[in-house]
């Protein structure tokens, strides 16, 4: 259980933000507004009773430095933001509520981005995605259904959809702890036939705070699309490629705070003498992974006299991580023991890859009807996934691993998700009723193993998520708000993989009750929201953590989180 007040200014910092990353931007053409943006179904409604926080193109140029996106909302009550090298460049995270990324929804344009085994979202895989993106809402709770798995912590959603800028604009900038960042950016904008292209290539580099934790980053973005009577169609490709030191081991108490604090030390890729002092570095401890991302969508204004709304999606990910294992059992690696001086030598030093071969791909679609008072939306999505955990030694300090013949492991996954929503609002005078009811379907299977054990599990889950709330203007621009949604979320694959029995283990159920008051004038806006999330066999951490540094957790009956949170703004100017 936990209880949190969150306070948060939404006062944007830039001066303070530029100090740290010097930034150089030569326009080519003026800037224009964004004409065409298409974001239906799974985002909330400006008057609907969600806790939301919606960021304009504007105000995400304002806040985007070069860091990844848990920065930009850095500042938004309830959200905490971390970076494993210490500076915002590379592998990058958040909590909302306390909920980490793997209990926030994450999605682009309407299509999931959370990995479907983890759960995660790895922004370290989309560099400078902020570049390309106009629009952003933060729903913080169940909030509406949406596509993807569960939101416990929280909804993202993000738009790179739209015709865009006439005009090109290169982004320099440097910073401290060698950040350099270069952002090449065209666009056709809309052309009197109703045609547009937006391009851009990214390339960020930096050594980090951290010992180390250096970050080499490639990122593309291109889109083109079409808009015309009554008809809209755009295919997006975006994907980039990262090279990263791993440093997400973190360090104690003592090396953070004792006497000798040194809270720069990277236990990943130390190498250690028989006394644990480290007598030197192993140059390659890096993860390597590129991602692609593909989507197509259409929408058409007059279906049944609403908006219809689809798409296509492919994300192909491929990549490793490299590791120097000191002092380990030939025998984990599929190595044969060698005998030296008459000794049958059983341990020794391996350099091996962890391997991720993966495709997730889908539909979406949506239709949105409005008739005077009353909003309807109908929806939902199917994807899959399908991956193929592998390892491979590339050294070992043992004659016979040069006649390792294949992989030490392999392991191979499907998930399968499907939902269909519905969704109803109506306004009477000073009123607004919300109800929102969704069906979830998961299969999650896998075979073989991994680096640390067997991983053979096949399980399915259903799940109904009803929410219900409303919204009363007492007058002016005085809002009075409250809601109540139920959430379900399954277990990951480490979730699975760890349990003592893969079978038994529950998927976790949360019951979100917010209430929730805003008022704003000419210049200025304040909004308090008073949460509590009520769990149902939440799982929570046992302090153990797998291979590749996840947390291992385990279901426990009752629990909750409960808060006030306080935003406010004022215009300067």
């Amino acid at each position: 259980m936990s209880t949190a007040v969150a306070v948060a200014l939404s006062l944007y910092a830039t001066a303070q933000e530029q100090a740290d990353s010097a930034k150089i931007d030569i326009l080519l053409l003026p800037n224009v507004e964004l004409n065409e943006v298409n974001v239906l179904g799974t985002w909330a409604q400006k008057d609907d009773p969600i806790a939301q926080i919606n960021l304009t193109e504007k105000a995400i140029e304002a806040l985007n430095t070069g860091r990844d996106l848990p920065y930009v909302l850095q500042d938004v009550a309830g959200v905490v933001s971390f970076s494993d090298a210490g500076n915002g460049v590379g592998y990058t995270n958040m909590r909302v509520r306390g909920s980490d990324i793997t209990r926030i929804n994450v999605t682009v344009n309407g299509i999931p981005m959370n990995d479907a085994e983890s759960h995660g979202v790895f922004w370290v895989n989309t560099p400078d995605l902020m570049s390309s993106t106009n629009a952003i809402q933060l729903q913080k709770g169940v909030g509406t259904s949406t596509n993807g798995s569960g939101a416990f912590g929280a909804s993202l959603g993000l738009s790179t959809l739209g015709a865009g800028e006439k005009g090109g604009r290169i982004t320099l900038g440097a910073g401290s702890y060698g950040t350099q960042r270069a952002t090449m950016e065209a666009g056709t904008g809309k052309s009197a036939s109703g045609f547009w292209m937006n391009t851009r290539i990214s390339s960020i580099t930096s050594d980090g705070y951290v010992e180390r934790a250096s970050s080499d980053l490639q990122s593309y973005y291109v889109s083109a699309g079409f808009a015309g009577g009554g008809h809209y169609v755009e295919a997006v490709r975006f994907g980039g490629g990262e090279r990263t030191y791993q440093a997400w081991y973190g360090v104690d108490s003592t090396t953070m705070y004792g006497p000798d604090a040194y809270p720069q030390f990277n236990a990943a890729g130390a190498l250690y003498d028989d006394a644990w002092s480290v007598i030197g570095t192993y140059d390659d401890q890096v993860d390597n992974y590129g991602q692609e991302h593909t989507q197509l969508h259409y929408r058409y204004s007059n279906l049944f006299g609403g908006t219809f709304a689809a798409a296509l999606h492919h994300t192909a990910g491929a990549g490793y991580y490299e590791e120097y294992n000191q002092g380990f059992a030939f025998a984990d690696f599929g190595i044969s023991n060698y005998v030296s001086a008459m000794d049958t030598v059983t341990f020794g030093d391996v350099v091996s890859r962890k391997w991720l071969d993966n495709d997730f791909y889908g539909a979406t679609s949506s239709w949105t009807y409005e008739n005077g008072d009353q909003r309807v939306q109908l929806g939902g999505g199917v994807h899959r996934y399908e991956g193929a955990h592998f390892g491979r030694v590339i050294w070992a300090n043992n004659p016979n691993v040069s006649t390792l013949d294949g992989d030490y492991y392999t392991g191979d996954a499907i998930k399968d998700d499907a939902n269909i929503y519905a969704k109803y609002a109506l306004t009477s005078n000073n009123l607004l009723v919300y109800a929102d009811a969704q069906y979830r379907y998961v299969n999650h299977s896998s075979t073989g193993g991994s680096a640390t054990g067997p991983a053979n599990f096949d399980r399915t889950f259903n799940f109904f998520n009803p929410k219900v709330g409303m919204t009363y203007n007492l007058g002016g621009n005085q809002i009075l708000g409250a809601y109540a949604g139920v959430g379900h979320r399954e277990p990951n694959r480490t979730d699975l993989q760890y349990a003592d029995d893969a079978n038994s283990l529950q998927a976790e159920r949360m019951l979100d009750m917010e209430f929730n008051f805003r008022n704003s004038g000419e210049k200025w806006a304040f909004d308090v929201n008073a949460y509590r999330q009520q769990y149902q066999n939440q799982l929570v951490l046992t302090g153990a953590i797998d291979a590749q540094g996840y947390p291992i957790r385990e279901n426990v009956g009752q629990s909750f989180r409960q808060g006030v949170e306080f935003t406010g703004a004022y215009e300067l100017t």
